[in-house]
Parts: structure tokens; sequence; C-alpha cells
């Protein structure tokens, strides 16, 4: 990630809303669901406070209109809140994949520099 210091959150920022944001638009899902894939990426959630977390940037998702919800009552046991992708979230995850394409690029030449010392 960049440097620390001004603009150190230009490329983080909205990392973890994207990660959710594609696990959702690949599936609709349930917080703890969400939870357990974003492992994929290397976010590891363990415990309520980082729980907390997800439910916050899920309830931001929703606040800014990229996600909505319903709740699942087909199973058996309480009600699950499902989030599902809008068509707004889609237009933020296709930008967040510019972003990523972007600081994939400065780690490749970051890379390339170091490699040639």
């Amino acid at each position: 990630m960049p440097g620390r210091g001004r603009g150190q959150g230009r490329f983080r920022r909205g990392w973890i809303e994207s990660f959710v944001l594609l696990i959702i638009a690949e599936k609709p899902s349930h917080g703890y669901e969400i939870a357990n894939k974003l492992s994929e990426f290397g976010v590891m959630l363990n415990g309520i406070g980082q729980m907390g977390n997800l439910y916050r940037t899920l309830a931001k998702l929703e606040e800014m209109g990229l996600v909505v919800t319903d709740w699942d009552t087909s199973e058996p046991g309480p009600s699950k809140k499902i989030y599902k992708i809008t068509h707004d979230g889609m237009l933020f995850l296709e930008n967040s994949k510019k972003d990523f394409i972007e600081f994939k690029h400065i780690i490749d030449v970051f890379i390339d520099r170091v490699e040639r010392l």
C-alpha cells in the first residue's frame, strides 16, 4: 500500500467496500457469508468488533445506494438480512476495477525497480 502521510488512502480507501460489493454482486449474501468470503482477499474478520466494522460498512453501502437489503425467512431460525447490489453498486465496482488496475501497475513498477537493484 502506498506510504504513510498525505494521500496514503487514495488506493486503500474503498478496498473493503469493493471486496464486499464484489462478493454481493457474485451472490446476494448475508453478513457472515460476506465475512467468510472476505478471507479470499486476505481480510480476516475475527471477533465481534471486526464483525461490527463489516456491518457498519454494509450500512454505509446501503446508505450510499450501492446495496439494498431483503430478509431471508426461508430457513428455520432467525431471519437473515440479505444484501443485494444495485445498479449504482455495479458502477462503483467498475470504477474500483480501474483503481485496482492503476494500483497493480504501480506495484509492477515497484517490483521491477527492486529486481533491478
